[in-house]
This record gives structure tokens, C-alpha cells and sequence, in this order.
């Protein structure tokens, strides 16, 4: 039997621990190639037009695994953590594949919930390790080889010390991770001689730290994570300046990102630059703007630079 995954979306985290589960059964899994401009116009014909760009994105890799594979695996993700709830598109993505997948395709949608302590999502995925043929504790071992991968991705990357301009870059690592999608984002303002943080390598310590002087909670998981590590940098001057990178039509994405530029006003002064993806995006016109940015940075103070010795109490004003 052949499963295919899409690689977007939430591929991108929890994909190593979904291959290692099929792996573990005996089911050989089959990854869709990666973005081209190809799989977007595919998925932004297919998609609603109100779609955000992520999901358009993960349409055309649906659409390329139709008809190659017997079953088109698209879990359920309702939440991440503790208390924390997912995006809309995260918990509604098995019902969006079926309405658009070709008729007669299989989509199997075990639930995901990471912040259900009692574990009970898990049964989907003995019971879909069952279905594939495996012995109960083929099963067992199959969701512990997940569960270790999941744990394995969640461990922030080690950040080396400043060296030039370092740069915070806050945006959905789906998109950041494909090429296509945030045209090389990261290799571009590497090549420009920068450093690049991104939010997954903020100590998840950190981030609770900051998000405690919020005086409201956020419950999307990611956006709160995201919130969390731009304080962080702000807070503690670790970067020299911070680009939130957006996709166009996503809801939560517009929300966060202007209670991001609230924030970091309020802190002094910090360069930051906004980028919203979409099928349109021009390579030209974003390497314009970045590198703009980054010469803003070579031309600031020194200071805003020197790391975290001179950290700002959190909540102060």
C-alpha cells in the first residue's frame, strides 16, 4: 500500500513523525515533490478564493498525489498544547481535502490533539496502524516512534553568538522552510551577510516568560509561540532587527501581526520590516525591500546589536 503526504503545512513539523509511523507498519509513504510554480497556480485554481496561501500551497500537493497512491494521509490537528487551540485551517484541512481531492480518493483524517494529556487522540492512530494490517504491538510501537519524532522537532536549534547584523525572522516555518514559497527568504539574507534567528530557536522557557505580560492570552499555538520570541528579541536586544513574514489572507497572521507592531513600539526603537506572501510574490521587489532593511541595520547604532546585556524588565514601558 501507498500513502501520500503533501508537503506543506504542517508537514513541515510533524512530517518525520508521520513517515516514521508508516515506516513502522510496513506502508511505504509517498511525499508529494517540492512547491514549483506548478503546485501553487494548481492549488490557487482549485482552492476557495478566499483560501490564505498555505492551504492554496497544500491543494496543489494534494492534487499532484491524486491517483498515485492509495490513500492520501491529512491528520486532524486541533491543537498543539496545553490549553491551546489551532488554526481553523489545521482542524478543517480533512474536510478541505475531500471537497477538492478528485472523486474516489481516499483521505484518511486521524485526530491530532498534542495538548489532550489524557492521550485519547492516539487511539486514531492504533486504530490506523490496525487498518494498515499491523499486530497490536506493531501498532504500539508505530505511535512511539511518532511521538519521539514529535518530541525530537520540538527541541530548539542552539543559536550562535552575534556576529554582524542578526535578524529575527517571524513567520510559520511552512512557509519558511519551502523555497518556493518564501523565495528563499532565510539563503537570501544569509548570502547578504546576516545572521537569521528564527522563532523555533527561541528557548520555549523564554517564550512563556514573555507571553506571562500579556494582559490577554493567545490561543493559537503557533501565533502565541511567535509573540513569546518577539518579545524575547525585543526585550533583550539579541537581534539587530525583526521581519515578520505573513501570508496573504490568513486570518490570524493579520491579527498577530499588528499587536507585533504595538508591541515592539512600545520598546523602543527595533528596525522591522512586514512581508506577505502570495501566489503573486515578486522575487525582485522582496529582495529590494530585505536588502534595504539589512543596510538600515550596517547604518544603525552599534547598540541595538550588543545581545542581552541590556535587557529590559518584561511589561516595562
Amino acid at each position: 500500500m501507498r500513502i501520500g503526504i503533501p508537503r506543506a503545512l504542517l508537514f513541515h513539523r510533524y512530517g518525520d513523525g508521520w513517515l516514521a509511523f508508516l515506516d513502522e507498519v510496513g506502508v511505504e509513504a509517498v511525499v508529494s515533490p517540492e512547491t514549483t510554480d506548478l503546485t501553487i497556480a494548481l492549488g490557487a485554481d482549485n482552492a476557495d478564493n478566499e483560501s490564505c496561501l498555505p492551504v492554496k500551497v497544500f491543494t496543489g500537493h494534494l492534487l499532484s498525489l491524486a491517483g498515485e497512491t492509495d490513500a492520501v494521509l491529512v491528520p486532524r490537528v486541533l491543537s498543539e498544547g496545553p490549553r491551546m487551540t489551532s488554526c481553523p485551517k489545521y482542524i478543517g484541512l480533512p474536510d478541505m481535502a475531500g471537497a477538492v481531492a478528485p472523486r474516489g480518493t481516499r483521505i484518511l483524517t486521524p485526530e491530532m490533539d498534542l495538548g489532550d494529556m489524557r492521550g485519547d487522540w492516539r487511539r486514531d492512530w492504533l486504530e490506523l496502524a490496525r487498518g494498515f494490517g499491523a499486530e497490536r504491538s506493531r501498532a504500539s510501537a508505530a505511535l512511539r516512534r511518532m511521538l519521539e519524532a514529535f518530541a525530537e522537532n520540538s527541541r530548539p536549534n542552539s543559536v550562535s553568538g552575534a556576529d554582524g547584523s542578526s535578524v529575527g525572522i517571524a513567520g510559520h516555518w511552512y512557509n519558511l522552510a519551502d523555497g518556493r514559497v518564501s523565495l528563499d527568504l532565510l539563503g537570501r539574507i544569509e548570502a547578504m551577510g546576516a545572521r537569521t534567528v528564527t522563532v523555533e530557536q527561541v528557548p520555549r522557557a523564554q517564550v512563556k516568560r514573555q507571553l506571562k505580560t500579556l494582559h490577554r492570552k493567545i490561543r493559537w499555538d503557533f501565533e502565541s509561540t511567535m509573540v513569546g520570541a518577539v518579545l524575547h528579541w525585543v526585550r533583550t536586544r539579541s537581534v539587530s532587527g525583526i521581519i515578520h513574514v505573513n501570508s496573504f489572507a490568513c486570518g490570524p497572521g493579520s491579527m498577530i501581526g499588528a499587536l507585533l507592531e504595538d508591541e515592539i513600539s512600545l520598546h523602543g526603537e527595533m528596525p522591522y520590516l512586514s512581508i506577505t506572501l502570495d501566489e503573486h510574490a515578486s522575487e525582485t521587489g522582496m529582495l529590494t525591500r530585505v536588502e534595504a532593511f539589512l543596510d538600515m541595520l550596517e547604518r544603525a547604532p552599534r547598540s541595538r546589536s550588543s545581545g542581552a546585556g541590556h535587557q529590559r524588565p518584561p511589561g516595562s514601558r
